[in-house]
């Protein structure tokens, strides 16, 4: 039987990688889910009979459409494939990969506009909530060569500015989903205090030093039986947002959200690649766990969190952050990422958190799957 195939570009965005395809190529596609898992060769830990990258910030999909809404130009939906597993996690956001969903979209004629700065207005239907990008556009496509750098990543591009409109709830509708600020969880092994926080993606939040961590870690450096220990306080956090029946579950059922977030006050540090990170130099940081593997970086979504969760007195990031006004920069293995977080005038909430990233187009055409 022959191949069957689909059209999709293949993208960087910020720190992470994926496919991109337009809704309407797939929409009609009755087991969407299978041949996207075909597409990136999931069910073994290399998928190397696919395009996925073995691990997971090269697993992921995005489906980008022409909006109907009103004062919304673009709609994206994101899913997170798996590797081993054959599933996808369709219940949250990227922040990473949301930065190149404009460009898409602009390179792909979704939508029109002029030379300049583009701003484009979109909604992300995971989670329901607006998102706005900046686009550096030239004869009508995006312009990706620049010199604005993220760490990361090692060649610099052109700044994509990406505001996250209302961050809060993105997932439970709650910006504490418990409604506590901290709590302590029991699983397993003592009890451990939390702040379970959701804005741009859910988060539980625990210091480093009480799961016996430096903060310190690198990815290579945390081995499976421990990964496994975190797993199951995250699974407990997952039960109490309300995300699973029973904390056993979670790996099944939820496991890609709650992120799970060690951190720590700012301190001196090398990165992965041996750059030495001043204490000065940031204000709070973090190891972060996604998909039961640490993050080689951080995801976009669990530093807008951090963001706000830094801005929300009683939690542990609260507690642990320097607070400098609206600018938060977090530290992670790769480096430090920045934000801009906009608080309300009332003080009750969050407007917006902006945060900017590059963005790089790697290949389009055609994406063979077997029928």
């Amino acid at each position: 039987m022959p191949l069957k195939d689909v059209y999709g570009v293949l993208m960087r965005g910020g720190t992470s990688r994926g496919l991109f395809l337009k809704k309407t190529d797939v929409e009609n596609i009755l087991d969407r889910d299978e041949v996207i898992l075909r597409i990136f060769g999931s069910g073994t830990s290399s998928q190397v009979d696919g395009i996925g990258g073995g691990v997971t910030h090269t697993s992921k999909v995005m489906i980008v459409g022409r909006s109907r809404k009103p004062d919304v130009d673009v709609e994206y939906e994101f899913g997170q494939v798996g590797v081993d597993k054959r599933m996808i996690d369709w219940t949250g956001n990227c922040g990473n990969l949301t930065s190149a969903v404009a460009p898409f979209a602009i390179d792909e004629g979704l939508i029109p506009v002029k030379d300049g700065l583009a701003l484009i207005k979109m909604l992300n239907i995971n989670t329901m909530k607006r998102v706005d990008a900046v686009v550096p556009v030239k004869d009508g496509v995006t312009q990706y060569d620049g010199d604005y750098r993220i760490d990361g990543v090692p060649i610099p591009g052109s700044k994509i500015e990406t505001i996250w409109h209302d961050p809060a709830g993105s997932v439970t509708g709650r910006l504490l989903p418990t409604g506590n600020a901290r709590e302590f969880i029991d699983a397993g092994f003592g009890k451990v205090e939390v702040s379970i926080v959701d804005a741009g993606n859910p988060v539980v939040f625990v210091r480093a030093v009480d799961v016996g961590f430096k903060g310190t870690e690198k990815p290579d450096e945390v081995g499976d039986e421990v990964i496994l220990r975190l797993e199951k306080i995250r699974g407990h956090a997952a039960k109490a947002m309300g995300l699973v029946d029973n904390p056993s579950e979670a790996m099944v059922k939820s496991p890609h959200f709650p992120f799970l977030a060690l951190v720590r006050e700012s301190h001196d540090f090398r990165t992965v690649d041996g750059r030495l990170i001043n204490s000065k130099d940031y204000d709070v940081s973090v190891r972060l766990f996604s998909m039961q593997k640490m993050h080689h970086a951080c995801a976009v979504t669990a530093a807008i969190c951090i963001a706000v969760a830094s801005k929300v007195a009683g939690t542990l990031v609260h507690e642990m952050s320097r607070q400098r006004g609206e600018t938060i920069v977090v530290g992670h293995p790769r480096g430090l990422i920045d934000l801009k977080v906009k608080v309300s005038r009332d003080g009750g909430g969050v407007e917006s958190v902006t945060v900017s990233r590059t963005v790089r187009k790697i290949m389009a055409g055609k994406v063979f799957y077997p029928s």
